[in-house]
């Protein structure tokens, strides 16, 4: 039965050291100080690792999840409307009433397309400016959640690295 054990550890003590979270995460040196066997170490550290998870909640050999959902994108905003040529007819046609009315519709109409279109370009340059500020905030958001996810890894994981080296030290290791 003891040889079981024994094993069990040996496996354990591979399987640790062979998933890649569990070696970044610890980057410890350690070494037995009271002369630990081998399968002593391969017992104290998996306590330990089971210890420093159960006391910070963070499993280093243990896959990450997404901490939070990313923001939906801005909306598209498609094909600016109302350029130029739109503008400029619509002025066009208000201009001819109006010069009609005046007496000259060709050059009211005339006037109408100047006036309509300079209007038309300016709201689609407006609509442009509009989705290119959404994109950028879209993006600045994206930047901040990625920042805070690995801010939030990095101090777990410190955590689980002091409090395996605190309960490695308290079974008679030099951690370091």
């Amino acid at each position: 039965m003891q040889r079981v054990g024994v094993w069990r550890l040996i496996v354990v003590a591979l399987v640790l050291g062979a998933v890649p979270g569990v070696g970044l995460a610890q980057q410890l040196f350690i070494y037995p100080d009271r002369g630990q066997s081998p399968d002593q170490q391969a017992r104290d550290r998996w306590e330990c690792h089971n210890w420093a998870v159960q006391q910070t909640g963070f499993d280093p050999s243990a896959p990450q999840m997404a901490q939070a959902a990313p923001p939906p994108p801005p909306p598209s905003m498609g094909a600016p409307q109302g350029g130029l040529f739109r503008g400029a007819a619509g002025g066009a046609a208000l201009g001819a009433v109006g010069g009609a009315i005046g007496g000259d519709a060709g050059k009211g109409a005339a006037i109408g397309a100047a006036v309509g279109g300079l209007f038309g370009m300016m709201r689609r340059a407006e609509q442009m400016r509009q989705q290119e500020q959404a994109q950028m905030q879209y993006q600045q958001q994206m930047q901040a959640m990625a920042a805070q996810q690995s801010a939030a890894r990095t101090g777990a994981s410190a955590n689980y690295n002091r409090a395996f080296g605190v309960c490695m030290n308290g079974r008679g290791y030099q951690v370091g």
